[in-house]
């Protein structure tokens, strides 16, 4: 995985993009950060401009696009089914889940963009931190 060990040194922040960050254009607006995504998230983008953003900013490196293992991928199923969850989560959800129980046990402290209350209240959940981008988001507990 790209620049792991350099994110870890310098304390770099980590956010995993979902495809509301896309939508809202967040890739080419965010800097001093690393951006992840996931394959799903990128095929989730079809409109004609948030594509050709989306584009854009793979052209100049702005995000790393990480497919998750299988075990991560288990057990973010694993996690999905306790909350009872697999019905409400995307593909694009259950790889971003899974890409930031990834990085998390890589040392690294991810943040996930995404309005997605489902996925937002299993994050809380595990202890990954979120970020809505449209939405004002779950309410802590």
């Amino acid at each position: 995985m790209r620049d792991l060990k350099r994110c870890r040194e310098s304390n770099l922040k980590v956010f995993i993009l979902d495809t509301a960050a896309f939508l809202a254009a967040l890739p080419l607006q965010i800097y001093d950060v690393e951006l992840y995504t996931v394959p799903a998230v990128v095929d989730e983008v079809k409109d004609y401009e948030s594509r050709t953003r989306l584009e854009f900013a793979a052209i100049v490196d702005r995000f790393h696009v990480e497919m998750p293992e299988d075990k991560y991928f288990k057990k973010a199923v694993e996690i999905a089914k306790r909350f009872k969850a697999m019905d409400k989560l995307s593909m694009a959800d259950m790889q971003v889940l899974a890409l930031a129980l990834k990085l998390r046990d890589c040392g690294l402290k991810p943040i996930v963009v995404t309005d997605d209350y489902t996925l937002q209240r299993i994050l809380t959940y595990i202890g990954i931190d979120f970020k809505p981008v449209k939405t004002i988001g779950i309410k802590s507990s």
